[in-house]
């Protein structure tokens, strides 16, 4: 039973994303889209080595670089897409001045642990998930000043965002009650707070493959 609880769920999650983005995203239009692809394979690479590296470690080694080497491509990549999805004015300005905050409070929290390998920068990361909602939140807000009839459920960036929202809010909620809840374990030493992330993770990869899906239609709707 312990055995099934420790198998990566996240990783699982994310594999089934990039498969669904290999077949349905390689020829799609906007090609934003297509930079779905090697983020998730990069994301994948950096969850299995840290899964690994969080097994085989001795006590008292730390895999933070990792993750505080990622957290650069992880912002960037969300910032750059939330600037094309979202139709509101002036957002790309809005995104550069995000970044320039979030660079920041990463040089900050660089000098503040004296590296990139003893903490993670939960600080840098916590700013981006809060900055995360609310460009999800301006972008449902641009959904209400469309003049013309759109099929929301039919939108790709629908979807995405919604995962986002999702996963963002409440791991936001998640983390900042971390300490309390790394101690809650529910079976052997299967922690509760694991739990909660895998299932938000899940939650959010599941509405970036509807998302994926969603070209399908739009590609079968369009004259051959």
């Amino acid at each position: 039973m312990l055995k099934v609880l420790e198998l990566p769920y996240a990783l699982i999650i994310e594999w089934m994303c990039l498969i669904t983005s290999i077949l349905f995203l390689r020829n799609v239009y906007p090609k934003f889209w297509r930079v779905f692809i090697p983020f998730l394979t990069l994301t994948i690479g950096v969850e299995s080595y840290g899964y690994y590296t969080a097994i085989m470690l001795p006590k008292g080694l730390s895999n933070a670089w990792l993750y505080n080497l990622f957290l650069i491509v992880y912002v960037i990549f969300y910032t750059w897409i939330f600037s094309r999805i979202i139709p509101i004015p002036g957002i790309k300005k809005i995104v550069a001045a995000f970044l320039a905050i979030i660079g920041g409070l990463y040089f900050w929290e660089f000098n503040y642990n004296k590296g990139l390998n003893e903490l993670f920068f939960y600080r840098t990361n916590n700013f981006f998930s809060v900055g995360v909602v609310i460009f999800c939140i301006s972008y449902y807000f641009s959904l209400f000043r469309q003049l013309e009839y759109i099929n929301i459920l039919e939108q790709p960036e629908f979807w995405f965002v919604s995962g986002c929202l999702i996963f963002y809010a409440t791991s936001t909620c998640v983390n900042s009650f971390f300490s309390e809840l790394i101690k809650i374990k529910i079976i052997g030493n299967f922690r509760l707070r694991y739990f909660l992330m895998c299932f938000l993770s899940l939650i959010m990869y599941s509405c970036w493959i509807k998302s994926f899906l969603c070209f399908r239609k739009i590609q079968n709707s369009l004259p051959q």
